[in-house]
C-alpha cells in the first residue's frame, strides 16, 4: 500500500513538473517576438525627401526581456531593469490617424538651423560622442532601442542630464516594422517607452528602423497612441557604411539646408569610429556657415 501510494505521487510530480514547463516555453515564446537587426541609411519618406530605401546590417540588439520580469522602481546607481511588456494582445482599436502624426518629420524650424541626430545606441561609442558635443556646447537627439539601454545605465543617465532629447527607435529594431501584426508594433513602442520612464523621462519622437513607416497607417497610428512624432531625415550622409571621414563630412555639408534633420549613428553593429573622427568637422564647418544646431524640442515639434 505505501509503495502504491508513493507511486501515485511521482506520477503527479511529473503531471506537475509537464504542466508548469508548458506554461513557460508558452510564455517564452509569446514575448520572444520578432528578432531585429540595426541599420540606418535609406531616405525615409518626408515631406520634401526621396522615397524610402530599406538596408540592413547584421543582427546585434538582444530579443525582450520575458513577458513575467517585474519592473524595478526607478533608482539612481544601479542599472534598471528590463521594463515589463505591454499585453501582447495589443491595442483592439486604433483611433484615426490625425495631423501631425499622419506625416513624417524631416524638417524642423524656420532660419539657418540643423538637428544632429544619432541612430542605434547607446553603445560604447556613445560617451564620445557625447564629448564632442559637450566640448563644442551643442544639443542632439539621440534615437535609442529599448534593449540597450539596462546596458549602459551611466551614459544614459549623462546623456540626459546633458539636455539632449530622446527619441524611441523600437525595442529590438526589426527593419520590416511597419509590416509587424499591431500588436508587436505596440509592444516594440511600449516597452521602449517603459525603459525610458525608468530614466526619469519620456521620448515625444518615433523613428522607424530604416526609416520605413510603411504604406499602411498602422505604424502612425499607434505613434499617436504613444503621443511619438513619426522621424525621419533630410540628409543622410550614409556613415553606418564607413565610407571614410571625409565622404560623410562632404556629404552633410553639401546637402544641408534651414530646418534639416541630419542621420548619423552611434551604434548600427559596428565600429563608429568615421563617425566619431568627423563629428568635430561636422559641427565646425555648419557653424561656419552660419548654422545653429539644436536638438529637436524634447516635448515634441510646435
Amino acid at each position: 500500500m505505501l509503495t502504491r501510494g508513493r507511486t501515485a505521487l511521482a506520477a503527479v510530480g511529473v503531471v506537475a513538473v509537464l504542466v508548469l514547463t508548458g506554461q513557460l516555453i508558452v510564455q517564452a515564446s509569446e514575448v520572444a517576438g520578432t528578432p531585429g537587426t540595426a541599420s540606418g541609411g535609406g531616405t525615409p519618406a518626408v515631406s520634401g525627401a526621396p522615397d524610402p530605401v530599406t538596408v540592413t546590417r547584421p543582427p546585434q540588439v538582444p530579443t525582450p526581456a520575458p513577458a513575467s520580469a517585474a519592473p524595478a522602481p526607478p533608482v539612481s546607481s544601479a542599472e534598471p531593469a528590463a521594463p515589463t511588456l505591454p499585453d501582447p494582445a495589443g491595442p483592439a482599436v486604433l483611433p484615426p490617424l490625425t495631423a501631425p502624426y499622419d506625416t513624417v518629420l524631416g524638417f524642423h524650424g524656420t532660419g539657418k538651423v540643423a538637428y544632429l541626430t544619432f541612430d542605434d545606441g547607446p553603445t560604447r561609442y556613445t560617451g564620445q560622442l557625447l564629448d564632442i558635443l559637450a566640448a563644442a556646447g551643442v544639443k542632439a537627439t539621440f534615437c535609442q532601442i529599448g534593449s540597450q539601454l539596462a546596458g549602459f545605465p551611466d551614459v544614459e543617465r549623462r546623456l540626459i542630464a546633458d539636455g539632449h532629447t530622446l527619441c524611441n527607435h523600437s525595442w529590438t529594431h526589426p527593419e520590416n516594422i511597419a509590416a509587424l501584426p499591431g500588436a508587436q508594433i505596440d509592444q516594440q513602442i511600449g516597452t521602449t517607452q517603459q525603459a525610458f520612464a525608468q530614466f526619469g523621462v519620456t521620448a515625444r519622437y518615433f523613428r522607424a528602423p530604416g526609416g520605413d513607416f510603411g504604406k499602411t497607417t498602422t505604424l502612425r497610428q499607434l505613434c499617436q497612441r504613444y503621443q511619438t512624432r513619426p522621424l525621419g531625415w533630410s540628409v543622410d550622409p550614409q556613415d553606418w557604411k564607413k565610407p571614410g571621414v571625409t565622404k560623410i563630412v562632404q556629404t552633410v555639408l553639401s546637402t544641408v539646408s534651414p530646418g534639416a534633420i541630419i542621420l548619423l549613428h552611434d551604434g548600427g553593429g559596428t565600429d563608429r569610429n568615421q563617425t566619431i573622427a568627423g563629428l568635430p568637422g561636422i559641427i565646425s564647418r555648419l557653424q561656419g556657415l552660419g548654422y545653429t544646431l539644436a536638438a529637436l524640442p524634447p516635448d515634441g515639434p510646435d
